[in-house]
């Protein structure tokens, strides 16, 4: 409760990305994210929140995503502060949630595109963040 407390857990249940800010270890990240493309404002809000980008947009896999990583960071944050990276980095899954997010939300650009994934490059697929990198934030992809 204490660590739910202090890092202000209730705003993790809305959608607005200042609440991805409420750890220190995010300042960069959320500073580059105010600079870039998609948290500029259309019709006074943002074209796309952290969890637009950043979580499943199916109800229920939305939440369980959501609950995953609170639980997560709340473990990392009480009992491995000592060792926690000083730069943030996306693991493999949150990856390919951005990917297919990127998919979904640009599906009439990506539907008329070279698909990156397969040859040339199927040994090493390249992803929409490969080439556009800094749409959401410079850092911690």
């Amino acid at each position: 409760m204490y660590t739910f407390h202090n890092a202000k857990g209730t705003s993790y249940f809305s959608d607005a990305s200042e609440s991805c800010n409420n750890c220190h270890i995010m300042n960069e990240v959320y500073n580059d994210y105010l600079k870039a493309s998609h948290s500029k404002e259309v019709d006074g809000k943002p074209r796309a929140t952290c969890n637009d980008c950043h979580l499943p947009h199916s109800f229920f896999e939305k939440w369980i995503a959501k609950a995953q990583s609170g639980l997560g960071h709340a473990y990392a944050f009480t009992f491995k502060l000592d060792s926690l990276p000083t730069h943030l980095s996306a693991n493999a899954k949150s990856k390919e949630i951005v990917q297919n997010n990127c998919i979904e939300c640009h599906k009439e650009i990506a539907s008329n595109t070279i698909n990156p994934t397969l040859d040339p490059h199927k040994d090493n697929a390249l992803s929409c963040v490969s080439c556009h990198q800094g749409v959401g934030h410079k850092r911690g992809f």
